[in-house]
């Protein structure tokens, strides 16, 4: 419901009342999929978040906020220090509109496209997220200019209905109405025969002046952003709020702390599947070695049959048969070694019989550690099935020595290392800037899937085409633009046409000892492009 066009309606005209007469003094970022809009008044201050992450865009305010010392970025610095005059949204679309004195910051929530920008009144824009090149400059402008702006509730006023139109048709016509309240219609109207626009506008004004809810299970689902007065949804554990804000920043506590909790279930989960099998087969073996027994007593005997008749022994034999007088005078055969004198046969099998005897006291050994570890597992297993309380969870990845998961934010730091460009507003391609930063990219970042390409025969940075999905065969026309995009950054730059070669990154590899910026292709395909930054491609980054 977070993301619903109506709460989002009842959310500005109840922030209009808290950010009344202020000043906005200061817009940053701190993190790649947020800004901080810092607000002044008088004394006091407020600080509006807002996320552009396409699976999580909101827009909330807070009274509080400690920014970083390092690592901000100031943003729309170019309209500082301005007025707050009023939050607008558009009628039917979610577009949050803040009205400046000389123009506006629009919120933008369009899926993958989601993003903030500022557009004045001399028609300047500045995106905080690079736009793909398919949406245009104007176009959005043009856009904004034909959208009109509410800082009311929205009734569907505007909209005119036929007296009877089901809600399917609804969804069809208007689908700014968002999934939420369709549902809510819908169970309703499975309960009382009443018209859909009725239902529909009562389901408004329920959003316009009910209690937001927020339902929480931390055992099977993530939290719920609801109304009190929904039937559509159900749970134990529910608090309710006087205002759209607080529900809002309390569902963003509890969002974040359950993903946090299912991480970690899901962590030890894994890692108890992958070890208890692992025990297991390992058990399976070792029981398997002890079946056949220890062999130490044969060999044991091979040695003393061959001290017993060691005149017998001719040097240069390659096996002798002996009458075995430990079972019935029993002719046995015995491997000898025609390099070995026959004192030195004999002792060869004397030292089997030790390391036989030795190994199978470690198997059992082994055995009997890992049958204990098993034990421990599923001792950890069994109370980890039973966890009553969230807290429960860090406790069991202390006892089973699990790290706090940290590879996301590893991935961030070092992916604003290379040279970032977007090809067709999809596929992302990364550059190496210089033979230790290739090496990054190429070891550290790439992942086996990515496909990998250098420049043929001369100098030149790595590049990586990050591949998002293995299952989605990557087009000819991509692999030729990257790999006229490698060209372009290497010492072929300025060539008519250059073979630039390319292959999946599990097919590369870095051998000890060489140098800063050199590996070894397992295998490769050749592309023969003009050296270029292709049409369809656009730079990212600048450091």
């Amino acid at each position: 419901m977070f993301k619903n066009y109506f709460f989002l309606n009842r959310l500005i005209v109840e922030a209009n009342t808290s950010l009344k007469g202020s000043i906005i003094t200061s817009i940053f970022s701190q993190e790649k999929d947020k800004i901080i809009i810092e607000a002044r008044n008088n004394n006091s201050y407020k600080y509006l978040e807002i996320s552009v992450n396409p699976g999580f865009p909101y827009l909330t305010i807070k009274d509080t906020f400690n920014r970083a010392k390092k690592n901000t970025v100031n943003v729309f610095n170019e309209i500082l220090p301005a007025d707050f005059l009023l939050f607008e949204i558009a009628e039917s679309d979610r577009i949050i509109k803040i009205c400046l004195p000389k123009g506006g910051i629009y919120f933008t929530i369009r899926g993958k496209y989601t993003n903030i920008f500022l557009l004045d009144e001399d028609g300047y824009i500045s995106f905080f997220k690079n736009m793909p090149v398919e949406f245009s400059k104007d176009s959005i402008k043009d856009e904004i200019k034909r959208t009109k702006f509410i800082s009311t509730f929205n009734y569907l006023h505007p909209f005119s209905f036929p007296n009877k139109i089901d809600l399917d048709a609804l969804q069809l016509n208007y689908p700014f109405l968002g999934k939420e309240i369709l549902i809510e219609a819908k169970t309703r109207q499975n309960n009382v025969n009443e018209e859909s626009i009725v239902l529909i506008k009562k389901i408004l004004k329920e959003i316009e002046t009910g209690k937001p809810l927020v339902i929480s299970d931390w055992k099977h689902n993530l939290p719920v952003l609801t109304f009190n007065s929904f039937i559509s949804t159900s749970g134990e554990n529910k608090e309710d709020f006087d205002n759209t804000v607080s529900a809002l920043n309390y569902y963003i506590s509890q969002k974040y702390y359950f993903e946090d909790i299912f991480d970690k279930r899901k962590r030890i989960y894994k890692y108890l599947v992958n070890e208890l099998g692992r025990l297991s087969n390992k058990l399976n073996n070792l029981k398997a070695v002890m079946a056949k027994g220890s062999r130490e007593v044969d060999y044991q005997r091979l040695g003393n049959l061959l001290l017993i008749n060691i005149k017998g022994i001719k040097p240069g034999m390659n096996e002798i048969e002996l009458q075995d007088i430990y079972s019935d005078n029993y002719p046995v055969k015995i491997k000898l070694d025609p390099s070995l004198s026959p004192q030195k046969n004999a002792d060869k099998y004397f030292e089997k019989s030790k390391d036989n005897k030795i190994k199978f006291e470690k198997t059992k050994e082994l055995f009997n550690n890992a049958e204990e570890q098993y034990k421990k597992l599923k001792s950890i297993e069994k109370e980890f099935l039973s966890v009553e309380k969230p807290e429960e969870y860090q406790n069991i990845m202390k006892e089973l020595k699990l790290k706090e998961h940290v590879t996301e934010k590893k991935s961030e730091d070092i992916l604003a290392k290379f040279k970032h460009y977007l090809i067709e507003g999809k596929y992302n391609v990364f550059v190496g800037k210089d033979s230790q930063n290739n090496d990054l990219l190429t070891t550290k970042f790439a992942k086996q899937n990515d496909y990998w390409f250098h420049a043929r025969s001369v100098p030149g940075s790595h590049v990586v085409l990050r591949v998002e999905n293995t299952k989605e065969a990557i087009p000819k026309s991509i692999l030729k633009k990257t790999a006229a995009l490698t060209a372009y950054h290497s010492k072929a730059k300025t060539s008519s046409l250059a073979p630039v070669s390319y292959a999946l990154k599990k097919y590369v590899v870095k051998k000890k000892g060489m140098e800063p910026g050199k590996v070894a292709m397992l295998k490769e395909d050749v592309l023969l492009v003009k050296p270029e930054i292709p049409n369809g491609c656009e730079y990212l980054t600048s450091e």
